[in-house]
């Protein structure tokens, strides 16, 4: 058991982290939620945190059944009205036996708010989730991985000593699926809507700006011609768009390029005049030359080092000296990495044998590039989970 003393201290820190709360800045809220764990954790008898680690899985396919059966989006278009379980039961054709217990544990795990006596409405989170990006992007990653569960002993055992750095052992989705998450997204539309999304609504909501990390009017007052930025499998052009957004006197030429399903499934009005959208795949040569910036986001952690290395060698190729490789990806701290930033880093192996990557790993990775990359900084802002890799030619 933490002594009582230990206890008092972080206490004390959770209450000097409230007293520096500031309503206007959207990172206060980190600092007290880190000491809120720190004193949860030094608390929690070590049998009663196995117990709750078990049942997350319960608590994932909940959620999954609750989205499928349409209860939460059913609250969350009625955020004003509390529901009880029968009113539910009459809206969704599903039994009230069920419903009853589904929503039972979304209020448990604070999805909704539960009011009375099988009585709910929706919150916050209600909402949030049921935004369509954060709606498929759930479902999705649940369906991915539940399998995996089922098969990851058998995927280790059958792959052993799994030598996941040079492409010898499928990823374990591959061996789940018969397939690997690239293909599968090729022939189930639905997925690939998901992922799309959730990408899409990652980016309007959660991520900083890349731009607001980079100096980008400092790298550009370096020359007078016309600006060229070219974001390499930037999905939907969030990141370009709002870009041209905030920078609407800037001359620049921002060019969006990813695969024609992608590029194809843009919904309209997204994208202003200033982006141009062109289909491209990353591993082949990258044919517009000399751009300013070359822009990579959330995709190299999908791809493992063979894999990455061919991805910035077809960039590298078309750089110019005065050319920059912007690369908005996590950067893993050394040592006591948060939970968030190792989910994102195991979901990648499971899924595509891809991975999250400490400084150094970025830094062995871009001098492995041909022609050779350097690390130039790290951009990084409060409460920004990725960072902004700056590179040039070396």
């Amino acid at each position: 058991m933490t002594k009582k003393a230990e206890l008092e201290k972080l206490a004390a820190q959770i209450q000097n982290e409230v007293a520096s709360y500031d309503e206007s800045d959207p990172t206060s809220w980190i600092g007290i939620q880190n000491a809120m764990g720190q004193l949860r954790r030094a608390t929690e008898p070590p049998n009663m945190f196995i117990m709750k680690q078990r049942f997350h899985t319960v608590e994932n396919i909940s959620v999954v059944a609750a989205i499928h059966m349409g209860l939460l989006q059913l609250l969350a278009e009625n955020k004003d009205k509390s529901f009880k379980v029968s009113e539910l039961a009459e809206k969704t054709g599903w039994h009230d036996s069920l419903i009853c217990r589904v929503m039972r544990m979304m209020g448990a795990i604070a999805f909704v708010d539960e009011v009375g006596y099988e009585e709910y409405t929706a919150n916050a989170n209600t909402s949030t989730l049921c935004m369509p990006g954060n709606l498929g992007g759930t479902q999705l990653t649940n369906n991915m991985t539940f399998r995996l569960g089922d098969k990851i002993g058998e995927f280790l055992d059958q792959n052993k000593p799994c030598d996941i750095s040079g492409g010898k052992t499928p990823s374990a989705y591959e061996f789940a699926f018969g397939e690997t998450t690239w293909e599968t997204f090729t022939k189930n539309s639905a997925w690939k809507k998901g992922f799309d999304d959730s990408m899409s609504i990652r980016n309007k909501t959660i991520s900083i700006p890349w731009y607001k990390k980079y100096p980008v009017k400092q790298h550009f007052s370096l020359t007078e011609m016309k600006k060229v930025i070219v974001d390499i499998g930037g999905n939907q052009g969030i990141d370009l768009q709002r870009f041209a957004d905030d920078f609407p006197d800037m001359d620049c030429e921002l060019v969006l390029q990813d695969l024609p399903e992608t590029i194809k499934g843009i919904p309209a009005g997204t994208l202003g005049p200033k982006v141009r959208p062109v289909v491209y795949d990353f591993f082949t040569e990258q044919n517009i030359k000399g751009a300013d910036i070359y822009y990579l986001k959330s995709v190299l952690h999908d791809w493992d080092d063979i894999s990455s290395v061919e991805i910035l060698s077809n960039t590298a190729k078309a750089m110019k000296p005065q050319s920059r490789l912007l690369i908005n990806e996590i950067v893993l701290l050394d040592t006591n990495e948060s939970l968030l930033k190792c989910d994102m880093d195991m979901l990648m192996l499971y899924l595509c044998n891809g991975m999250e990557r400490t400084k150094t790993q970025w830094e062995e990775l871009l001098a492995k590039v041909e022609p050779a990359l350097k690390l130039v900084n790290v951009w990084s802002a409060q409460g920004d989970q990725q960072s902004v890799i700056e590179a040039q030619l070396a």
